[in-house]
């Protein structure tokens, strides 16, 4: 995933790249871990994207509750 990725109001950094048939989006939290999936189309892979970045957000924030 070459292209530049977007900035997300969690702070989280986002990438979208198709291959072939195949969109790839990953998604990078301000610490560095990186979540990743695949979609059929680039309207699937943003909201598989923003899903994951609502899931991610929240368990960061009950790791700040807990730990």
């Amino acid at each position: 995933m070459d292209k530049p990725l977007l900035p997300t109001p969690d702070g989280f950094r986002l990438a979208f790249d198709v291959a072939g048939e195949v969109w790839s989006w990953r998604l990078t939290t301000p610490e560095g871990a990186s979540v990743a999936g695949h979609a059929p189309d680039r309207n699937a892979a943003q909201r598989s994207a923003a899903i994951t970045a609502s899931v991610v957000a929240a368990l960061r924030r009950t790791q700040r509750r807990w730990f």
